[in-house]
């Protein structure tokens, strides 16, 4: 069995879950980079012309969710059964919406200070929750803890974990005053997340990029 292989660009980005994913299971992988004309033109690698793209033995398979669901079945992140993987897979397409709106204020506000506000009393307060927000709010996501759980949904750590670890640390660089006060349960589940072995040794080595989208914001 070969190492698995992530072509991406040296970023963070969207990869970032999937490799967190890996480290949290021990996996060893290589950051294989992605050369931009082939993505465009080999469409039998890049099925949809873009990246992320994981190969991993004979699975190669783009689309970042599918990847992580793939490692999440594969790696049992999936929880335990038809309820907790349903669960799990509430929890992603939550922060996936999320994650659009941020990928918006990254790519397209660039992080002005009024979009910024916007943002956050829109998507983030927790005094906002009942207010016109597409549905889209990390309170909602926070309440979608199950009590007396472990992890998020699951006593196994599964990918809904990852990825709502990934997108609180993008929040939190752009937050860094306001997050873990109105969120002290999803910091704790940060720091929790944090101390896992093979996640705190990716975050401390050289896999784990310095640049988290390619703008250089956030």
């Amino acid at each position: 069995m070969g190492k698995v292989q992530l072509h991406y660009f040296p970023i963070r980005g969207r990869a970032e879950p999937i490799r967190v994913a890996l480290a949290a299971k021990d996996v060893e992988f290589e950051n294989a980079g992605v050369d931009s004309a082939e993505m465009k033109s080999d469409l039998t690698k890049y099925k949809f012309g873009q990246c992320p793209r994981l190969v991993d033995d004979d699975v190669d398979l783009c689309q970042t969710n599918a990847i992580l669901r793939h490692l999440g079945r594969k790696h049992d992140m999936y929880g335990k059964g038809l309820k907790e993987a349903a669960a799990v897979d509430e929890a992603v397409d939550a922060v996936e919406a999320l994650k659009t709106k941020y990928l918006a204020l990254i790519y397209q506000d660039e992080l002005a200070d009024a979009a910024k506000q916007t943002f956050w009393d829109t998507h983030c307060d927790p005094a906002s929750i009942s207010g016109r927000n597409s549905g889209i709010h990390l309170a909602y996501i926070s309440k979608l803890a199950v009590p007396g759980t472990t992890w998020l949904v699951s006593d196994e750590l599964s990918i809904a974990d990852i990825v709502l670890w990934v997108m609180y640390y993008n929040l939190a660089r752009i937050f860094p005053d306001t997050l873990a006060a109105a969120y002290p349960d999803l910091a704790a589940h940060q720091a929790k997340l944090a101390a896992v072995p093979g996640v705190k040794a990716y975050m401390e080595g050289p896999l784990c990029l310095p640049k988290v989208n390619a703008n250089s914001l956030g």
